[in-house]
């Protein structure tokens, strides 16, 4: 046997995606006694293509313990444990894989890309920065557009802005890029880029995903020119093309939450006894776009809360261990409910240590958490609940008007699903509202802009919080903010926000016709 050859087979089939094949020809060397590093960490990115992370892990170790300085080992090893939430353990082995090579560019990147994650934006910056000395081609562009949308999420609008500017320039062609700087760009002053953008969008060479990147780009620049017309057509040309994009069934929907008011309407709550961390989370719960960023920018200014933004976890732990398809699987929650150890409470509290956030309060706006009020009530009793309720049509105008990146957000493409799904949301809400009555805080958005300073007071009351007047300049807040409304959270409180769906009645009335308030 000559061992070269295996292994540059294995490399071709793991290079072609045939990662079941991988493992049998791994697995038949090792049976051989053959005890090598390059096969054990062969064997692990086979197991983290097939999303089998804890076996990939003991994978990868084999192959460190064979050879300490095996800095690809060591990589992957660090991307199987940031993919089983050891965050703590990810970034010591992405350290001890830079350590032993310091120029190694995907350890940098990916390093990068966990401190991101981690909302530790500096060091991430730092990272990219540095991976960008090493002047490598293939990565210059992803790097670029990486340090504009941190520059962007830490408010650094003109760092970003020079990142982008100088993507466009360079890759011309790019629509991603685009719609990148059309985030940031102040269209009165720059309207050779909305030229350069229309003429592009004649190309008849574009893709799909390039019309639409351009299509949403082009409705953004005309919507803040108050050219509303033109705005509609462009965004509506976007929602369409999406629309073909994606999977989306209402049906799904309603069956979800159908399951959990049924669960949640027969539990005797009185009777529930959970053991309760000090420590408190303050949920902000609604309807994307209804202003959940702002109020998470505002309770986040308080000297004792750090911001957890979107991260989802506890939607991804609810999936994984509590539903069937779109069903709720009652007898594993009941069981779980009446157990001793609330698995909830200790999954949130452990992943938050794995953040390495340092504080006794947090706040969470996931944006599917509206779906799990009843969980959290359950499970970490000592959390505090915010809804944020806006003007309908306000909500799902600005729905309309965005491409998104989340899957979850299907449902944004077009006039019938956004109503429809805000429909069932509202269903929700009043269901929770109607469960949990005083012990739920509803933020009216138009009031908030009203009377800014007595709203946020009754607020910061509701969460058990001392008063702190850093909470009245939210736009200071230098926490990192990662969704789509960057702009409007780092803006002190303005009013222009309200009833702009008025500008665009002639043209969304089937989508405004369906809501129910």
């Amino acid at each position: 046997m000559n061992l070269n050859n295996e292994i540059n087979e294995i490399i071709l089939k793991l290079n072609n995606k045939e990662y079941k094949s991988v493992v049998n020809s791994c697995e038949k060397l090792i049976k051989l006694k053959i005890e090598n590093t390059i096969i054990y960490n062969l064997f692990g990115r086979a197991y983290q293509n097939l999303a089998l992370y804890e076996k990939s892990i003991i994978k990868f170790e084999k192959a460190i313990e064979l050879n300490k300085n095996n800095y690809y080992a060591i990589n992957n090893l660090a991307i199987s444990l940031k993919a089983v939430e050891k965050y703590k353990l990810s970034e010591k082995a992405y350290q001890k894989c830079l350590k032993i090579n310091p120029n190694y560019i995907d350890a940098i990147l990916n390093y990068a890309n966990l401190k991101e994650f981690l909302n530790d934006f500096e060091v991430a910056i730092d990272l990219y920065l540095s991976a960008l000395k090493l002047k490598s081609e293939t990565t210059e562009a992803y790097i670029y557009s990486k340090l504009s949308r941190l520059y962007l999420s830490i408010g650094k609008t003109k760092k970003a802005k020079e990142y982008s500017l100088q993507l466009i320039k360079k890759y011309p062609y790019n629509t991603n890029f685009y719609q990148l700087y059309s985030e940031m760009a102040d269209f009165k002053k720059d309207q050779k880029f909305i030229s350069d953008m229309e003429k592009l969008y004649e190309n008849k060479d574009l893709s799909k995903d390039d019309l639409i990147n351009l299509a949403f780009s082009l409705g953004r620049a005309h919507d803040k020119l108050n050219n509303f017309g033109k705005a509609f057509t462009y965004f509506n040309k976007g929602n369409k093309l999406k629309r073909t994009q994606i999977n989306f069934n209402l049906e799904d929907l309603v069956k979800l939450t159908n399951s959990i008011k049924s669960f949640f309407s027969d539990i005797n709550y009185d009777e529930i006894k959970k053991q309760s961390n000090p420590k408190k989370i303050i949920f902000i719960c609604g309807m994307p776009r209804s202003g959940t960023t702002l109020i998470e920018q505002i309770i986040s200014s308080h000297n004792e809360v750090i911001p957890m933004g979107e991260n989802n976890y506890l939607s991804n732990f609810i999936k994984k261990n509590y539903l069937n398809g779109f069903n709720l699987d009652e007898r594993k929650i009941t069981k779980d409910i009446y157990s001793k150890v609330n698995l909830v409470e200790n999954y949130t509290f452990n992943l938050l240590n794995e953040f390495g956030f340092k504080s006794n309060v947090f706040t969470d706006k996931s944006v599917q958490n509206f779906f799990w009020i009843g969980f959290i009530k359950i499970f970490i009793p000592n959390s505090k609940i915010i809804i944020t309720d806006r003007n309908s049509r306000d909500i799902c105008l600005s729905i309309f008007k965005l491409n998104f990146k989340n899957g979850f957000m299907n449902f944004a493409y077009d006039q019938k699903d956004i109503g429809n799904f805000y429909n069932i949301y509202l269903d929700l809400i009043s269901f929770w509202k109607k469960t949990f009555k005083d012990e739920i805080y509803v933020c009216k958005y138009e009031n908030l802009i009203d009377n800014s300073q007595f709203e946020i007071k009754k607020m910061i009351n509701f969460c058990d919080l001392d008063w702190d007047p850093n909470c009245l300049n939210h736009q200071s807040n230098q926490s990192g903010i990662k969704t789509a409304s960057i702009n409007q959270a780092r803006r002190p409180i303005y009013n222009t926000s309200k009833n702009l769906n008025k500008n665009y009645s002639d043209n969304l009335g089937e989508m405004f016709g369906i809501l129910k308030n």
